[in-house]
């Protein structure tokens, strides 16, 4: 069973530490630099993608299926959205992760859309109460529940957050049998929180885990 891929799907059907940081007056990001914000093989050691990092424009990453907007009270969580990314990794053992990305013209748009985001998206971890995502970004939240499938045991986690124009969101799924602890996905996020941080700079993203960072 490939939980992440699953969260990934499933919400398409349907980050310890500090990370980045403002991006003051940085022009918005275009779909190469949103795609490389997004955590890859190399910036997971030990993990193997279940879906490469892939973005688009929200139109078109709809249009794949690799896009998918929900509603929160009348107000949908990909109003002015201008990029849609997603990836997923797998490995042995370990709970199933997917990464999305949501990129906005400029900072104040984004921080505008953060709380619609957050309300909407926060629903797909049944039985959500929220947990600590440390210090990751220019704002953060995270929850912790069941996993999608509802199966007693199991477990999900996501934070979201976002880095100036850029907001973020890291998920984690797990079965009855494989631990994970509600900070599980932490070190995750802000490996993804740096990406954007980086992005925004102008550099190309480059932060990663180490091999035995597990």
């Amino acid at each position: 069973m490939r939980d992440a891929a699953m969260v990934v799907a499933g919400c398409l059907v349907l980050l310890s530490g500090c990370g980045g940081g403002n991006s003051g007056g940085a022009s918005p990001l275009d779909a190469g630099q949103a795609e490389a914000v997004l955590p890859d093989a190399a910036a997971l050691p030990g993990w193997k993608a279940s879906l490469e990092p892939v973005a688009y424009t929200l139109k078109k990453a709809k249009e794949m299926g690799v896009g998918e907007c929900h509603d929160a009270a009348g107000q949908d969580s990909c109003a002015q959205v201008r990029f849609f990314g997603v990836a997923a990794f797998h490995q042995e053992n370990e709970p199933d992760i997917s990464f999305i990305v949501q990129t906005y013209r400029d900072e104040d748009t984004a921080r505008a859309a953060y709380g619609t985001v957050w309300k909407a998206w926060k629903r797909w971890v049944p039985e959500a109460r929220t947990v600590s995502a440390g210090n990751i970004g220019d704002q953060r939240d995270a929850v912790a529940g069941l996993s999608s499938s509802i199966v007693k045991g199991s477990k999900g986690l996501m934070i979201q957050t976002r880095v100036g124009s850029v907001i973020m969101m890291s998920m984690a799924e797990a079965g009855p049998h494989t631990g994970m602890a509600d900070s599980y996905m932490n070190r995750f996020a802000d490996v993804f929180a740096q990406r954007a941080g980086q992005a925004e700079a102008g550099e190309r993203p480059s932060a990663g885990m180490t091999a035995s960072a597990r």
